[in-house]
């Protein structure tokens, strides 16, 4: 009788580790699942092709000479919609922008009567020419 009793303390005592265990996998997998959207969606990343590049502006104010600009859009069409309306939603925002490995800072707005245009406003001597590819990496939410 002694051997069954313990022995039921040990089916029960095995119950509730497994329980715990399970709870303890349950939650593990709830957190991953509503961490793991955020994390994958903190930026959007778009390759946007050059269409226009400010030229060498003829002023006399040095703190207005860094300033440039692109005028771009999507590179591939099935970016079309995520760009518009990520321009839609978030235009005058920051954006982080690669060209030819190198990461800059700027920032993107939107041109109101141009569909899927941006304007892209920064202060770094870069050298592109148009149909140039640069890499968009968009905060998916910057504000």
């Amino acid at each position: 009788m002694i051997s069954s009793s313990s022995f039921s303390c040990q089916i029960n005592l095995g119950k509730a580790r497994k329980y715990c265990v399970l709870r303890l996998i349950v939650g593990v997998l709830l957190l991953s699942a509503w961490a793991t959207p955020a994390l994958a969606q903190d930026t959007i990343q778009l390759p946007c092709e050059v269409l226009e590049v400010s030229p060498n502006f003829q002023i006399d104010s040095s703190a207005l000479k860094p300033i440039h600009y692109l005028l771009i859009h999507h590179a591939n069409a099935s970016d079309r919609v995520t760009l518009s309306k990520w321009l839609k939603t978030n235009s005058g925002s920051q954006v982080t922008f690669v060209i030819k490995d190198k990461k800059y800072k700027g920032v993107l707005c939107r041109m109101a009567h141009c569909f899927g245009r941006g304007l892209l406003i920064f202060a770094a001597p870069i050298k592109v020419k148009p149909r140039d590819i640069v890499e968009l990496i968009l905060p998916f939410s910057p504000r």
